[in-house]
């Protein structure tokens, strides 16, 4: 499907044929290839298959909860970002229905493992069941409750990445804290920037993308008072 058919998408095949297409998005010249047959892989219809004909639009699509199954450019860009690559500890701060999940547990397999928290327990159990019905359990394990401070019993982490908007008050530190050295914490502001955190023994290194529009993130640690 060429960049320039404006035509509606109407399989995954001809979504991500779009989503590969894309140029210069959040600064990105090209998305990682890998990442692109991943999510021929994880049909954006077995995450949301309640919605309408937009499902295969590359945009946001509402789920319960308020919340958002994300824009499938977004998912690439992120992963993208973040170089997830086989053996790497993740962890995921909203899961919402799995479908960013379902791209990062293929990307770190073999050998990675993917923790992904979604504070509606609804929908932690519908993720868990999306990821389970394609077979994709067994690196990852969804956990009900808030994500927002991370998850320290289980750290370090390679990678860390959220997928909603945090505010102005949100302190990324506790999440650097819980990287592994060498590794990668990336967030959005619900209507702004996002942010690439990179630890090493330097220090801290920051790039910052401006232009996203993500959900509010919910919790202790959400940055909004």
């Amino acid at each position: 499907m060429s960049p320039f058919d404006f035509r509606t998408p109407k399989t995954n095949d001809e979504l991500i044929d779009i989503v590969a297409n894309r140029r210069r998005y959040l600064g990105i010249e090209r998305f990682d290839d890998t990442v692109i047959d991943v999510m021929r892989s994880a049909d954006r219809a077995a995450f949301v298959p309640a919605a309408g004909p937009d499902i295969y639009d590359d945009s946001p699509v509402p789920i319960a909860g308020h919340q958002t199954c994300s824009q499938p450019s977004m998912v690439a860009a992120m992963a993208t970002l973040l170089d997830l690559k086989p053996g790497l500890k993740v962890l995921e701060i909203g899961a919402g229905c799995g479908y960013s999940a379902a791209v990062a547990a293929q990307l770190i397999s073999p050998g990675g493992n993917l923790f992904s928290i979604e504070i509606d327990p609804d929908l932690a159990l519908e993720a868990e069941n999306n990821l389970s019905r394609l077979g994709l359990s067994g690196n990852t394990r969804v956990i009900a409750g808030d994500g927002s401070a991370g998850l320290p019993g289980e750290a370090p982490f390679d990678r860390i990445y959220l997928t909603a908007g945090a505010g102005r008050w949100f302190d990324e530190m506790i999440l650097v804290n819980q990287l592994s050295q060498n590794g990668i914490l990336l967030y959005p502001e619900a209507h702004g920037s996002m942010f690439l955190v990179s630890k090493s023994k330097r220090g801290l290194e920051r790039r910052v993308m401006d232009g996203v529009s993500f959900v509010f993130l919910k919790g202790v640690n959400s940055g909004y008072r």
